[in-house]
C-alpha cells in the first residue's frame, strides 16, 4: 500500500499501476462499478490526474488484518478548470490476491471539494499519520464486525457526532443527508483489532439536509459511504466516513427533471 499511495497515486505513474493492480482490478464507488485495469480503472485516474496535476495524498489511517486493509486519506491538489486549491477526504477498503490488489471499495467527498472550487477557499489538510507503514497487523474482530453491523442497521452512522462525516469537521456548515423511513444495508466489512471498516447503502426517504435539495423532501433516495468505525469497550468510540451525498443529489435532481 506504500507503493500505491507514494510511488504510484502521488506521482502519477501508471506503470506502477500495472505492478501492483491486477487485470481485473475493480474499482467501487457508490452505484458505479470500473472493472479492468487498462479499460476502466486507469481512464478515470488519468482524468482526476489532468484535473489536478501534481495531485497530492496524505494517509490519516491505515491498518490490515493481513488479508485486507483499509485507509482514511486525503486528497488535495491545484484545480486547473477553477485556478484554485482544494483537499477533500476519502476511505478506502482493498482486497488483494497475495501478489496484487484486486478490489478497491471508495468514496470520496466530492461534495465538500465543490464547495471550496466554488468559494477558492481551500480546507485544511488532517494531521498525516505519523508512521502508517509500520502499525501491527492485527487480526479480524468479528465481535467488532457484529457491533459495527449492529449500529448501521440500526441508523447509528447518520446520527454519529457532528464531525464524523465528510468535511463536518471544517465546513461553515453541515450539510449531512436526513432520511426518514431509512434502511442501511453493509455491503462490505472488514476488521483489524479494534478498527472496522465498511461500505454501506442507506436508503430511505429524503427528509432534508441538503440546500440543494430543498422541496425533495419525501423523495425516495439512497446513499453510500464508506467508512471507519473505532470499537472501544463494546461501543462506538469514534468514525470518520465519507458519503457519497454529491452524486446522490445529483441523482435526485435528474429524477425530478424526468
Amino acid at each position: 500500500m506504500q507503493r500505491y499511495c507514494f510511488a504510484y497515486t502521488a506521482t502519477h505513474d501508471f506503470s506502477v499501476a500495472d505492478k501492483i493492480m491486477a487485470d481485473d482490478y475493480t474499482f467501487y464507488m457508490g452505484e458505479h462499478v470500473f472493472t479492468g485495469r487498462e479499460e476502466a480503472y486507469k481512464p478515470a485516474a488519468d482524468r482526476q490526474f489532468k484535473a489536478y496535476p501534481g495531485l497530492g495524498f496524505t494517509v490519516h489511517d491505515f491498518f490490515s488484518n493481513g488479508d485486507r486493509c483499509a485507509m482514511f486519506f486525503s486528497e488535495h491538489g491545484h484545480s486547473l478548470q477553477y485556478d484554485t486549491p482544494t483537499a477533500w477526504h476519502g476511505v478506502s477498503l482493498y482486497r488483494w490476491n497475495g501478489e496484487r490488489l484486486t478490489e478497491c471499495r471508495i468514496e470520496q467527498d466530492y461534495y465538500g471539494r465543490r464547495r471550496q472550487l466554488n468559494s477558492k477557499l481551500p480546507d485544511p489538510i488532517d494531521q498525516a499519520a505519523y508512521a502508517p507503514w509500520t502499525v501491527p497487523v492485527e487480526k479480524p474482530s468479528a465481535e467488532n464486525e457484529r457491533i459495527v453491523t449492529d449500529w448501521i442497521e440500526k441508523g447509528g452512522l447518520l446520527r454519529s457526532a457532528i464531525g464524523s462525516l465528510d468535511d463536518e469537521g471544517v465546513a461553515p456548515s453541515i450539510d449531512r443527508v436526513l432520511f426518514s423511513d431509512e434502511s442501511a444495508r453493509i455491503v462490505d466489512i472488514l476488521s483489524a483489532g479494534k478498527r472496522v471498516a465498511f461500505q454501506v447503502a442507506i436508503d430511505g426517504a429524503y427528509a432534508g439536509g441538503l440546500p440543494a435539495l430543498a422541496g425533495q423532501e419525501g423523495t425516495r433516495a439512497s446513499l453510500y459511504a464508506t467508512g471507519i468505525a473505532y470499537v472501544e469497550n463494546g461501543e462506538i468510540a469514534k468514525v470518520h466516513a465519507v458519503t457519497d451525498r454529491y452524486t446522490m443529489e445529483r441523482r435526485v435532481l435528474a429524477a425530478a427533471k424526468g
